[in-house]
């Protein structure tokens, strides 16, 4: 991977890992700070981070040595537009008002705590650029909270020109998909985890079909309420392809799993770290 991982750079001139250019840096946060904010302004919230005790913080994570004016102003125009879609979308919790769930905007599946909903007519390549740039973040990063984000050199830089020029790569690179949470749950930050995810398909093996499983690696982040699931490769057999519009920026209409917060995987995760603090 070739990446290592420090608790940050604490120079204040040097070159901007975006654009090249050098130049003083700026304090660039790494997860939009729209996103990662307490319930209420001026309280801390529980940050938390796989394998560390939670810990109280008044501000989400930020890289001192990430980002010139220059670069962060290029994140800055991304994430205003991301942010704003997000919350036009009523995607994160932070959109709800008073509401505790998302009610009529997703479709029950029985009792399972599982929904769907449909995104109609999304800028699906430009939202696929915004969450790109969240991966490139927290992998281009020097934090030891992302650390588990590692991506081999040639693929940081495919995606850091996706980032920086919005030049477009093949639907299978690194390709995102996103669930909510259909219910409120406590306010937090968690740190990006790498994953492996199960996936059912049906295939052919000569006889007739069957149902087997496919398991992919995945870069799981959390914010606000969204869960996003990064397959942790550059290319595939043809099954990103196959998934349709659950995969952002396949199709102008996306596919969006939901979930309530109590059956969902981030419950358990925040009970079980809770319990062991």
């Amino acid at each position: 991977m070739g990446k290592h991982k420090s608790d940050g750079d604490k120079s204040r001139i040097g070159f901007c890992k975006l654009t090249g250019n050098r130049g003083a840096f700026v304090e660039s946060h790494l997860i939009p700070k729209a996103l990662t904010k307490p319930a209420q302004r001026g309280s801390p919230f529980i940050q938390i981070e796989p394998g560390r005790p939670p810990i109280r913080r008044w501000s989400s994570w930020y890289d001192p040595a990430l980002v010139t004016q220059i670069g962060e102003d290029i994140l800055t125009e991304l994430d205003t537009w991301g942010i704003a879609e997000l919350r036009r979308r009523k995607l994160v919790w932070s959109s709800w008002g008073t509401s505790q769930e998302l009610g009529l905007l997703h479709h029950k599946i029985g009792d399972s705590g599982w929904g769907i909903r449909k995104l109609e007519e999304l800028d699906s390549t430009r939202m696929r650029r915004f969450l790109h740039s969240l991966l490139w973040r927290a992998a281009a990063s020097a934090l030891r909270e992302f650390s588990a984000v590692m991506l081999p050199a040639e693929d940081l830089e495919r995606l850091r020109l996706t980032v920086s020029s919005g030049s477009l790569e093949d639907i299978a690179f690194y390709p995102g998909q996103i669930t909510q949470l259909s219910t409120i749950g406590p306010i937090h930050n968690y740190a990006p985890q790498l994953q492996v995810k199960t996936f059912p398909r049906v295939e052919d093996d000569g006889t007739g079909e069957v149902s087997v499983e496919k398991k992919i690696p995945i870069y799981r982040f959390y914010f606000d309420g969204l869960i996003i699931h990064f397959h942790a490769h550059a290319s595939d057999d043809g099954f990103t392809a196959a998934t349709g519009n659950f995969i952002v920026g396949a199709e102008t209409d996306l596919l969006v799993t939901t979930q309530t917060y109590t059956e969902s995987f981030q419950e358990s995760l925040i009970c079980g770290i809770l319990a062991g603090a």
